[in-house]
């Protein structure tokens, strides 16, 4: 609902709203002249009330702020120029092209001479003097308003060639954030080559901006991108030493959680909220919650519900292709890799081996029709350099992170730190170089809708043809059976075995005793027989 609303505007999204409305009524009516002895028509329609009611409400709360963007007085001036304030919302990029170097920047966005509230827009300007600024830093330029490239809730695209009027400083915890990003950029550069020291900080902090253009080219020809966008595996690793340290100097239950809290929040402040780290965030902190609340952590739950908070308080990012990969990798982490390792455990592959394949063939299946989607490519060396640099990632993620932790401290021991990464960083550069220059490394397949189906059903025939391929000679269970033990895995129920079959012998005592009008007879043979597993204690 929120993505369509988005995409659609508040018309859309509004009559939307009211279908949802109409049907959630239409439900009530049906339970309230329910009799009171049908439990089994009530169960579903009380689903189904309960999802409209939802849908309703989530496109209602888009529809007003798409309305509001509509309605803004920046929609108002697109084809003119003004004087505009702006809140900088995210670091300056710079834009790859001819001429003088150019930058693009998320910005809050309102009139100087109204009082109207911020809306969110993007701006191009020059490197001089917009490249330094920090997000929280107010200022103020002469713009020229265009209409927006896509609809993501931006109520235009602002482009200036002047240079910017400070009207107040960056926030003190993002400055705190802008000197120990750079600081662990210049360690990573004193301490290491030239492609590698561009990369570690990009991998530990998401810190992009001196990655080398060749290297980031690779990684995206050969499905490796997600490497340097901070995930829930940094998280994981920074909430976990912190919790070991704070158990380690006797903190109770409700210590951890807040210092973990703390924790997520300063994370999230220095490598910036992009979608990826939004998503593993939010989950981050419904695991506290569930820490607090002396409950396991559930993780289709802990997913879901950072999809619902996120969506009513940033809904841009339902159109956000970080955001959407993002949430689609982890259900293939939750839903595939763990039944993708136990068949190939079944094959007779070391578990080892079946968990890094498992991982790298779950998260390339689920995300690859997303991908088609935004680029119109298909990695077919995806799953291949995935899998030859797994081993590599897992060192440079804990000794960059302990260099980026140390490094306001001291320098020069975090540069000792990096200088241990050097030889993964090595090798993940020309791993991806050499993936990336294979003869067929992408194939391009078309963006939109058109790649997305294509993709996603090429897919799921080869995904269906290698699973029935890999079955157990005598296994007859059917795809369905393998749905329901699918379903099991992500629901947490213990998995049922298929009821054994065994073959019906002519004269056999226990074929008399199931028989219908058959006489029950008396001695060892009434209780079964102790071959049949069914009669077994």
């Amino acid at each position: 609902m929120t993505a369509i609303g988005v995409v659609g505007g508040s018309t859309v999204s509004a009559v939307l709203a009211a279908c949802s409305t109409g049907v959630a009524l239409v439900g009530l009516i049906l339970v309230r002249r329910a009799p009171a002895g049908t439990p089994r028509r009530r169960g579903p329609l009380l689903a189904v009330i309960a999802t409209a009611g939802i849908c309703a409400g989530f496109a209602g709360a888009i529809t007003v702020r798409t309305a509001v963007v509509e309605r803004h007085p920046v929609a108002g001036l697109i084809g003119h120029k003004a004087t505009v304030v702006m809140v900088v919302s995210d670091d300056p990029h710079v834009v790859s092209g001819r001429g003088p170097a150019r930058v693009r920047v998320a910005v809050g966005v309102d009139v100087a001479s109204r009082r109207v509230g911020p809306v969110a827009a993007n701006l191009t300007a020059p490197a001089d003097g917009w490249i330094d600024l920090l997000p929280g830093q107010r200022v103020r330029a002469i713009v020229s308003v265009v209409a927006p490239r896509r609809a993501d809730l931006t109520v235009a695209d602002l482009r200036t060639a002047t240079a910017p009027q400070a009207i107040s400083p960056p926030p003190t915890h993002q400055r705190w954030a802008s000197a120990v990003r750079s600081g662990f950029a210049e360690s990573a550069r004193r301490a290491l080559p030239a492609p590698e020291s561009g990369l570690l900080p990009g991998m530990v902090l998401g810190d992009t901006s001196g990655m080398d253009d060749q290297v980031s080219t690779d990684f995206g020809d050969c499905g490796l991108t997600h490497l340097v966008a901070v995930s829930g595996a940094n998280f994981t690793l920074i909430c976990a030493a912190v919790v070991i340290i704070a158990r380690t100097f006797g903190a109770r239950r409700y210590v951890c959680a807040a210092i973990v809290l703390l924790t997520i929040v300063a994370f999230v402040i220095l490598v910036r909220p992009s979608p990826s780290v939004v998503r593993a965030a939010v989950m981050g902190v419904v695991g506290v919650i569930a820490l607090v609340a002396r409950r396991r952590s559930e993780s289709v739950a802990a997913l879901c519900t950072a999809v619902i908070v996120v969506m009513s308080i940033w809904p841009a990012l339902a159109v956000a292709p970080g955001f959407v990969l993002s949430v689609v990798a982890t259900c293939g982490l939750i839903a595939l890799a763990p039944v993708i390792r136990d068949r190939l455990c079944g094959l007779g592959i070391n578990r080892g081996l079946a968990e890094m394949l498992s991982v790298a063939v779950a998260a390339q299946v689920v995300t690859a029709p997303v991908v088609a989607m935004v680029t119109g490519t298909y990695s077919v060396v995806g799953v291949v350099a995935n899998l030859v640099v797994a081993p590599a990632v897992v060192g440079i993620t804990l000794l960059g992170t302990v260099g980026a932790l140390v490094d306001p401290l001291s320098a020069t021991v975090s540069q000792i730190v990096l200088r241990f990464t050097e030889p993964s960083l090595w090798w993940m550069v020309h791993a991806a170089r050499t993936c990336a220059n294979l003869p067929v490394s992408t194939v391009a397949v078309g963006d939109g809708i058109g790649g997305f189906a294509l993709v996603l059903g090429v897919t799921v025939a080869v995904g269906s043809g290698l699973w029935w391929c890999s079955r157990p000679v005598g296994d007859r269970s059917g795809l369905v059976h393998d749905v329901g033990r699918l379903w099991q895995h992500v629901r947490g129920e213990r998995p049922t075995a298929s009821r054994p079959r065994r073959r019906g012998l002519p004269g056999r005592a226990g074929d008399r005793h199931h028989r219908p009008g058959s006489h029950r007879s008396t001695g060892r043979h009434d209780r079964g027989d102790p071959g049949d597993p069914r009669t077994r204690r």
